[in-house]
């Protein structure tokens, strides 16, 4: 496990280069390239397989969409990441986490504070503000995480954004499984007390780890109010990981 944990920092400081020397320079187009072929680099150097389940939509690259999951593990992003580059929404306690939160902070992470009202009202407003420049944004409405199991009841304010920039909203479904029976791992999830530093050594100490993914057809935002599409949203994604532990 030593020579994984190298490479995890070689990839790290990698990663560090790229936002402090290729970022500033980059266009739109560049930072989604490096974002995405670094998550999956960190993907294989942690030894994760990521499966596309057969029957699930194309993602058509850089194309402007809100993506919306079931959330399990910090593992979640980069899975995402590999698959679609995107502005991310994440709680405020993330900026805190040991070097994840300086890199989630340079690539422009949209950071919520749910103890506090006006934090969602940001959100939104930040939210809208990629779309409008063209980045997908992705998010997990259930505001925690999960063993897998199920998907909770979505929260309706990330989907505002996408009503009024009128921008699709994109399902998908994470199952993290043994790539060798295909039953559910519960390494990968993060919930309780865990902390990410313990978290991190679960996953990496963990043989045989593959997350599968089924993505959804996308939803129009056209004729939903914020809790229409949310409750739609999350029928699609409950319906996706069922459709994975089959």
């Amino acid at each position: 496990m030593l020579i994984k944990y190298l490479r995890l920092l070689v990839a790290f400081a990698k990663a560090f280069a790229i936002l402090w020397f290729k970022f500033p320079r980059a266009s739109r187009e560049q930072k989604l390239a490096h974002i995405q072929a670094w998550s999956r680099h960190v993907l294989e150097v942690m030894g994760i397989r990521l499966n596309i389940a057969p029957s699930s939509t194309f993602i058509w690259p850089n194309k402007i969409q809100l993506l919306v999951a079931n959330h399990v593990s910090w593992l979640d992003v980069l899975v995402i990441q590999a698959l679609q580059p995107c502005v991310f929404v994440a709680k405020s306690e993330v900026r805190h986490w040991p070097v994840v939160g300086s890199m989630a902070h340079a690539c422009g992470v949209v950071f919520v504070d749910r103890s506090a009202a006006s934090s969602a009202r940001k959100m939104v407003d930040d939210v809208g503000s990629a779309l409008h420049h063209g980045y997908c944004v992705a998010g997990f409405p259930e505001g925690t995480s999960s063993e897998g199991h199920d998907v909770s009841l979505f929260h309706a304010n990330l989907f505002e954004a996408a009503i009024h920039r009128d921008v699709a909203v994109l399902p998908l479904a994470l199952r993290y499984t043994d790539a060798r029976t295909g039953s559910l791992c519960l390494k990968a999830a993060f919930v309780g007390d865990i902390g990410f530093i313990e978290s991190l050594h679960q996953v990496m100490g963990t043989s045989h780890l593959a997350v599968d993914v089924q993505i959804g057809k996308t939803l129009s935002p056209q004729g939903h109010s914020r809790r229409t599409l949310a409750h739609l949203s999350h029928r699609s994604v409950l319906s996706q990981l069922q459709s994975l532990q089959a």
